[in-house]
């Protein structure tokens, strides 16, 4: 795995896990020592729920019992060109955004203050609309501190208690033709459910769009030297 990278990593290194996985249990090694947080870890698992029936995954040096792999167990190996071919799935739609989904699953109290900190000094493009779903015990720990206040400002709305793969119009806004996430999950069914056109990139990715409107579509610098190489 890439020593340079960035969130969108764990999503799409997921979703490819879940391919390969698709009815069994599978063991993720040589990715220990990039120290994935749980938030990684919680997106990685939710990607991988997409496209495996497998009931969990183990991660070397990470999960408990990721030791007690069978020794005439199938092998594959995961390359950046495997990933960049799952970011090119992800992202099908336009460059003009008009949603920025963030919260599939539900936006953790540390993701909140990262968005919180990215939003900095910025505002959330007039044409586009971004929303941000959580837990109701994650949302008042979150007003207690601040933060709700601070993403509010910025011109995002937050939503307890609500999965994006339920969420319909009105909530979804009706005008929204091509939406962006940083969730594999919902870049997986959000085209099915939402009947819009889909672009995922990293939180920051999605933070750009959510200010400028656009994305790009161009591979990510550190995903693009690496599928090249």
């Amino acid at each position: 795995m890439p020593a340079e990278h960035d969130d969108a990593l764990w999503p799409l290194l997921g979703y490819r896990i879940g391919q390969l996985a698709p009815d069994c249990i599978p063991l993720l090694t040589g990715v220990a020592g990039l120290k994935p947080s749980d938030d990684d870890l919680k997106a990685l698992c939710a990607a991988f729920g997409t496209t495996s029936a497998a009931p969990m995954l183990h991660i070397e040096r990470v999960t408990p019992e990721a030791d007690r792999i069978a020794p005439n167990a199938d092998r594959a190996t995961i390359t950046v060109a495997d990933l960049a071919h799952v970011w090119q799935q992800f992202n099908a739609g336009s460059e003009s955004i008009e949603l920025v989904a963030f919260g599939s699953p539900h936006f953790s109290l540390t993701e909140c203050r990262k968005l919180a900190e990215l939003m900095a000094d910025q505002r959330c493009h007039p044409a586009v609309t971004g929303i941000v779903t959580l837990g109701r015990d994650t949302l008042e720990k979150a007003r207690q501190e601040g933060t709700v206040q601070t993403l509010e400002a910025a011109g995002l709305r937050l939503h307890a208690d609500l999965c994006w793969c339920s969420i319909s119009e009105p909530v979804f806004p009706s005008a929204a033709r091509t939406l962006m996430t940083n969730s594999g999950k919902y870049a997986h069914y959000a085209p099915g459910l939402s009947g819009r056109a889909v672009r995922f990139g990293s939180l920051a990715e999605c933070v750009a769009a959510l200010a400028t409107g656009r994305t790009s579509n161009m591979l990510p610098d550190w995903l693009q030297k690496k599928a090249q190489a």
